[in-house]
């Protein structure tokens, strides 16, 4: 071989050396990506527009209301939600959240107002809602991640028939199936029925919630017996009310309120009603993923400092009068770290 081609042999070898730097970087990048994935829920505290939907009772958060619910306490409002979500999602790799399931939200609109908020818009995070005939227009929905998460089939389940709630409505249950990663899971976001009052019927109505849950659950399973089930919502009970049990699924949460943690307080009492539960295969190694923490998430400005409710959730409302904080209740999360064996390419 002459000296001419060895010179001109030598950018090819410098592109062949830069080629495999790059493939070592981008492999190296996809492990880290997918090495932990964040799955979260947040009560949203009353997320409503400003705009007057004739077909719900909107009217308390309007402008002319007692609230002054104002273009600027919107702004704030979405603001101080953008700002938490971005933080759920550091938890894991700092790539934002995976999955994120959220009560109290109005409407599609709200959902777009608070994806495209300053804090987190990079993330371009999409989202799947159905209207539900609750009276107050508020409902679940489903904020997710492109990348980290892909849907497939959803749909939404009315607690109604003939039997139960007939004279009002309450939430639908959000069903979403699509790959975590590698993963095919189940989802069911829920709000169930207020505690509101106390009385026997809203604990009959959770337990029918929780029956309606299980038997969505007991339908897939006879076409999908190894399906991976993540059930996350606002429950309006505790770990160890009758309700959850009924479900049959592992609840991460169980230690933490059983330490005396909660995600909301009443009368200087924690209540744990904020869970995300998973089915029991999620702890087999078939798994793709495993999960491997589970987080109530709260930083120091999510906490009142003040006042009779010092150390509760720092509230975006205490009554009519105006706050400024976040939610009344602290949002939950689950990391999840990959199984990956083989080519993190494939």
């Amino acid at each position: 071989m002459n000296k001419d081609s060895n010179i001109a042999n030598k950018p090819i070898v410098k592109n062949v050396i830069i080629l495999m730097i790059l493939v070592f970087i981008t492999c190296g990048f996809q492990i880290q990506i997918q090495a932990a994935q964040v799955v979260a829920f947040y009560n949203c505290e009353n997320f409503y527009d400003t705009t007057n939907q004739i077909i719900v009772n909107d009217e308390e958060f309007l402008p002319n209301s007692a609230k002054g619910y104002s273009a600027s306490r919107y702004a704030q409002k979405t603001a101080q939600l953008g700002k938490v979500i971005f933080g759920l999602g550091q938890l894991g790799n700092k790539e934002g959240l995976a999955l994120l399931g959220v009560a109290e939200i109005e409407n599609q609109y709200v959902l777009e107002k608070v994806i495209q908020s300053n804090a987190i818009k990079k993330y371009q995070y999409r989202y799947i809602h159905f209207n539900s005939k609750d009276p107050r227009g508020i409902d679940v929905a489903l904020i997710y991640q492109p990348r980290f998460f892909k849907p497939f089939q959803y749909k939404s389940y009315s607690l109604k028939d003939a039997n139960h709630f007939q004279d009002y409505a309450t939430r639908d249950i959000l069903l979403v199936k699509g790959q975590l990663q590698q993963q095919w899971v189940y989802i069911l976001v829920n709000h169930w029925p207020s505690r509101r009052g106390g009385s026997s019927l809203a604990k009959k109505n959770r337990i029918w919630a929780a029956t309606t849950c299980k038997r969505i659950m007991d339908s897939i399973h006879l076409v999908d017996p190894n399906a991976h089930w993540i059930v996350m919502g606002d429950f309006n009970d505790n770990p160890t009310n009758k309700s959850l049990k009924t479900l049959g699924l592992d609840n991460p949460f169980l230690p933490m309120f059983r330490q005396g943690q909660g995600t909301l307080a009443f009368r200087d009492s924690w209540n744990l009603f904020d869970q995300i539960l998973l089915s029991p295969n999620w702890k087999t190694n078939k798994s793709d993923l495993t999960h491997y923490q589970s987080i109530i998430y709260k930083t120091p400005d999510m906490i009142e400092n003040q006042g009779k409710y010092a150390g509760y959730p720092k509230r975006t409302w205490n009554g009519d009068q105006f706050r400024g904080g976040y939610s009344d209740h602290f949002p939950v999360a689950l990391i999840f770290k990959s199984n990956l064996s083989g080519n993190p390419l494939k």
